[in-house]
């Protein structure tokens, strides 16, 4: 798809079907960022820590951790190991944040 604009032609980018995006769960922690980071590391390396793909989010006093939903044993084992509490896993951020964090 082209649309014109001033005289110069700009591609609209698609957008990528819901079939073929990453589905993620998301993880309430409360941790400090660096401390999670050593813990995930250690237990499933680097490769473990590709294919997760974490991605942090700052919620107030509280993290967010975002990772691909096949990686959410592992990810749940190697904070369990490290003794850092996981306080709740949804699939979305509103739905964590409402029933766990309650504002």
């Amino acid at each position: 798809m082209k649309i014109k604009q001033n005289k110069k032609e700009i591609k609209k980018l698609k957008m990528i079907p819901p079939t073929m995006r990453e589905k993620k769960r998301y993880l309430l922690l409360k941790d400090k960022q660096s401390k999670i980071e050593k813990a995930i590391l250690k237990f499933i390396g680097e490769l473990g820590w590709a294919n997760s793909n974490p991605q942090f989010i700052k919620k107030g006093n509280y993290l967010i951790l975002s990772i691909n939903h096949s990686m959410l044993n592992e990810i749940r084992t190697s904070l369990a190991l490290h003794n850092i509490k996981c306080l709740g896993v949804s699939g979305t951020i509103e739905a964590l944040t409402k029933k766990f964090l309650k504002s």
